[in-house]
């Protein structure tokens, strides 16, 4: 029965044109009934791991749901915050007041595997989004920590899905381990400096566009995260057709559009009938209900979420 599964999907993916993409939500705010149902339409998100586990629990029913986790960083409010010793901390992140840990420590790695990443797991998460791997690019002698450190990860908890937040400097390294690579910034972003969303410069953007071809060549599904400031909808709307065009032109699996805070459920802009099911409208502007498709099209759906990053090891 399993094989048959796996032939079907595959075979949905060769034969569907856009089969491939996916929608997710990075969300670092509170969840209730309403927050639960907007979060409900997408097939991959990125929580806060102290959010009510009653609503992770639920989504993660037909859902990825990770937990986040910094693997360079500690901010203080994480429940694993009290066993970090002050003899690991090597700095300090101004723009989100966090403290950078001594990633290649045995100390960290103890609490990253046996307290961290449990924790998470035990509130009903079934993935983890592991953050701030760009430290290594800070701290270029600590890369082989993070690589091993990545490695330990998928080797203890085999079962789970792994997101990671760019490292694009290790991505052949940790290619092996992960499902996702979350591209943060993608197109646009926030600069701290002039505190305004802005569309990278063409020098900058060809950068980013090369780091999505070497993601493409190890067969890497990826996830890109843009910024924009939710409240002005011009501004979302140029944007959307900015990041929807090189989405599109590079082929990238999923895209979600937020304010840098994070604490704001975001969009899919680059899908106007919502981010996991297709809607018929059906006069719906004058109050008549919408009709969704579902069924085993969404079965199919929800299927592709959790087999496509498998695909390069099928």
């Amino acid at each position: 029965m399993k094989l048959v599964l796996i032939v079907t999907v595959l075979a949905v993916l060769l034969i569907l044109p856009g089969a491939h993409a996916v929608s997710f939500a990075v969300y670092y705010g509170n969840i209730g009934p309403s927050e639960f149902q907007k979060l409900s339409r997408f097939n991959i998100l990125v929580l806060a791991p102290t959010v009510n586990d009653t609503y992770v629990s639920r989504l993660a029913e037909h859902h990825v749901v990770a937990g986040y986790l910094s693997l360079a960083t500690i901010g203080g409010w994480e429940p694993w915050a009290k066993d970090v010793p002050k003899s690991l901390i090597i700095g300090r992140n101004g723009e989100w007041n966090e403290a950078v840990v001594n990633f290649s420590s045995p100390e960290w790695k103890r609490i990253v595997l046996d307290d961290a990443i449990p924790y998470i797991l035990s509130r009903g998460f079934n993935g983890i989004f592991l953050d701030n791997l760009d430290y290594v690019d800070v701290y270029p002698g600590k890369k082989g920590a993070m690589i091993s450190l990545i490695r330990a990860i998928r080797e203890r908890y085999p079962g789970i899905v792994i997101i990671v937040n760019r490292g694009f400097s290790i991505a052949n390294e940790i290619a092996p381990y992960v499902n996702y690579i979350l591209f943060e910034d993608f197109v646009t972003y926030y600069n701290f400096s002039s505190g305004r969303y802005e569309i990278y410069d063409k020098e900058d953007l060809e950068w980013e566009l090369e780091q999505v071809e070497k993601l493409h060549s190890l067969h890497i599904p990826i996830l890109a995260l843009s910024y924009v400031n939710l409240s002005n909808s011009v501004q979302v709307e140029k944007f959307r057709g900015v990041v929807c065009s090189y989405a599109e032109k590079y082929n990238v699996s999923g895209v979600y559009m937020a304010d840098v805070s994070l604490q704001r459920i975001g969009i899919n802009p680059c899908e106007e009938t919502g981010p996991s099911e297709k809607t018929v409208k059906t006069g719906q502007e004058n109050g008549e209900e919408e009709k969704r498709i579902c069924g085993p099209a969404f079965i199919i759906l929800t299927a592709l979420t959790f087999i496509l990053p498998l695909r390069r090891f099928l």
